[in-house]
């Protein structure tokens, strides 16, 4: 009955109700592209080096970073299409929750950890989903225990993190995270060991941080891009372009319902701080820079999480025992009664995870959760029509696009899609230029020889292009047809012409 009372059934309950942030639909638009990557890592046994489905930079070099990730994905939605793939992703996604609860100090009463736990949940709530960045977080929330944990004298696991590194490289380019928290960790403890400060770590120990810290480094050289693979993650994270044009590099929008939690977060730890007899300068430095990478960017929250936990908890703790909070210092036993109500109330919170969680086990590749952010019925018509010359396509379609019109012959490669830093500065700004209705943009049409377009029917360039056609005296674009909320615009040309008489009969 132990294992019931009121403490583990809090714990319990709290991660329950994680599940319902965890196990999510799949909306990522990188998603379609990934899969199509890892069905051609296992069709040609070669992992690519230049682009495959583009017309615009098809002689870039690529970086696959995630090219393992890429191979399980594509397995996964073999064996179990879309459903299976959330389930996985959102096994990753709350293993990283526990590695961060573990990761709370053991003298937290048991609420305060539970509550930090889920407001931090909240706090990275726009991150959440199945996407190959979980992967990320959990191993960063591990690399993060591991080290807390060897720094307190509690644990060897961090010697295997020259193993662990091994497959992070292959899996994802966060891998640098472990880096960055192993190593600010080794500069604090080092810092502290030069000024004699009680307590600080043994000079042999500080020596095996940091041999663990080069051997994770050196391991990261066995993976198909050599040494490319340790510079890509500061291109991609130092790109003007991308910082500017994708969403999930902005920073916060406080005046968005989502980032409340972020903000809450941001003024509890402020009081915990005024409030804290002791602040260890490991956990404050870390907190320190995970906040700065979250208010830079909204992709950042989920590492701002990770070391945001942790140390509120123990802010939160030190708090309540400042000001003098009476809690009960014993819980009551837990006698035959309370033992059933805490299994009924689990099994109630496991329905309702249950029945939230149904989207994610009855979504389906042509179902109405795809076709809200995918153009669904376009890409059938595309698929049995397919358009002649080169696209323009909304970027976060562009993987949708491959993963539908991959194989097919002819070939109709898109002219973006969601690898930004493949596509480089370049291309960016010209596609920003194109869809914005920039003053190069028919220079542009024409330098990249684009003869259709695919984009939201309510975009400026279809609104464009359509009055283009419709003023007295110019000629130039006419409506292939509208799919739901894609619509297709086409040169008019002869050949246009003849193909869409064709295509709508």
């Amino acid at each position: 009955m132990r294992w019931l009372d009121l403490p583990h059934f809090f714990t319990i309950a709290i991660f329950l109700t994680m599940l319902l942030v965890a196990i999510q639909p799949v909306t990522d638009p990188d998603f379609w592209w990934h899969i199509t990557t890892g069905n051609w890592i296992l069709s040609h046994h070669a992992v690519p080096r230049h682009d495959l489905f583009t017309f615009t930079v098809p002689d870039h070099r690529w970086i696959t970073h995630e090219w393992l990730s890429e191979v399980l994905l594509s397995l996964l939605y073999a064996v179990g299409r879309l459903p299976l793939v959330s389930l996985v992703f959102g096994a990753v996604t709350a293993a990283g929750f526990l590695l961060v609860y573990l990761a709370i100090g053991r003298q937290v009463n048991f609420v305060i950890a539970g509550l930090t736990l889920a407001l931090g949940v909240a706090a990275a709530n726009p991150i959440w989903g199945p996407r190959i960045q979980m992967i990320t977080f959990a191993l960063s929330a591990l690399t993060y225990l591991w080290v807390k944990r060897f720094c307190e004298g509690d644990s060897r696991a961090l010697y295997l993190l020259p193993a662990v590194m091994l497959v992070w490289v292959n899996l994802h380019a966060g891998f640098v995270l472990g880096y960055a928290i192993l190593g600010l960790a080794l500069a604090v403890e080092g810092l502290r060991y030069l000024l004699r400060r009680p307590a600080a770590m043994s000079l042999p120990r500080l020596r095996a941080m940091a041999a663990v810290l080069a051997a994770s480094i050196a391991v990261a050289i066995v993976n198909p891009n050599g040494w490319d693979i340790y510079l890509y993650p500061f291109q991609t994270g130092g790109s003007p372009e991308q910082q500017r044009l994708i969403v999930e590099w902005f920073s916060p929008n406080f005046q968005m319902s989502q980032i409340w939690a972020f903000e809450a977060m941001i003024f509890l730890l402020i009081g915990g701080l005024a409030l804290a007899r002791r602040i260890e300068a490991r956990q404050f430095l870390l907190l320190l820079v995970g906040l700065g990478l979250a208010l830079h960017s909204v992709r950042n929250l989920s590492l701002f999480m990770l070391v945001a936990v942790p140390a509120l908890a123990d802010y939160a703790q030190q708090a309540r025992e400042r000001i003098s909070l009476r809690w009960p210092r014993r819980m009551p036993k837990t006698t035959p009664l309370t033992f059933a109500v805490n299994v009924v109330m689990i099994v109630l919170v496991l329905a309702v995870v249950a029945v939230a969680s149904l989207p994610s086990w009855l979504q389906r590749i042509d179902g109405k959760l795809v076709a809200r952010d995918f153009p669904i019925k376009a890409a059938d018509f595309l698929v049995q029509h397919p358009a002649p010359g080169h696209m323009l396509n909304v970027y976060g379609w562009g993987g949708y696009l491959i993963f539908r019109l991959d194989g097919h012959v002819p070939a109709q490669p898109v002219f973006i899609f969601g690898d930004a830093a493949l596509a480089g500065d370049r291309l960016l700004r010209d596609y920003d230029h194109l869809q914005s209705l920039g003053q190069d943009q028919a220079q542009l049409l024409e330098r990249y020889q684009i003869n259709w377009v695919i984009f939201h029917s309510t975009d400026p360039i279809v609104t464009e292009l359509r009055q283009i056609h419709n003023a007295p005296g110019q000629t130039g674009w006419f409506e292939l047809g509208t799919f739901d909320k894609a619509t297709i615009m086409m040169r008019d040309t002869p050949a246009n012409r003849a193909y869409a008489a064709a295509s709508t009969q």
